[in-house]
Order: C-alpha cells, then sequence, then structure tokens
C-alpha cells in the first residue's frame, strides 16, 4: 500500500511533521483491507514521538498480528522542526 498520508507530532520539539508511509507485507494466510493499514498509521500517528520510533511501531504490530513472511515500512516525512 502506497501513499498513505499521516501528520504527527516531534516528541521533542512539540512541532508537526508529516507524510507519506508505504507499507508492503508477504502474507503467511489471507490479506487485510486496505483500510486497516491506513488505520495502524493513524493510530501511531497520532502520539507524540519520532519518525524513526513511528516506523518501527507500524512493522511491529503489524509482525505480531499478522506474522507475514516478510514485511517492509517507509515513512517519508516533512518535519517542521528542521525547516
Amino acid at each position: 500500500v502506497r501513499d498513505i498520508p499521516f501528520y504527527s507530532h516531534c516528541e521533542h520539539h512539540m512541532v508537526p511533521f508529516m507524510g507519506l508511509a508505504h507499507i508492503a507485507y508477504y502474507p503467511t494466510k489471507g490479506v487485510v483491507g486496505l483500510s486497516k493499514l491506513a488505520r495502524v498509521v493513524d493510530t501511531f500517528a497520532r502520539r507524540l514521538q519520532t519518525q524513526e520510533t513511528m516506523t518501527a511501531q507500524i512493522a511491529d504490530v503489524i509482525e505480531s498480528i499478522l506474522k507475514p513472511r516478510g514485511i517492509a515500512v517507509m515513512v517519508e516525512a516533512e518535519h517542521l522542526c528542521m525547516a
């Protein structure tokens, strides 16, 4: 799934960062609906955190629930604290 938009806040500066998340996984059984992956991204984006932490959390929760053969999560973001 490509181009899942998100808005979050940096835990260090409390300034927004926003961007797109991309998720790919190789399922073991069935596949999950696209909206469920977007919901996972939104759930973690609502927290104060770093981009790296959010990326790892998304991958970890998908790994623990779906138990895929493989997973890749890429998050591209613009940080207003770095502008």
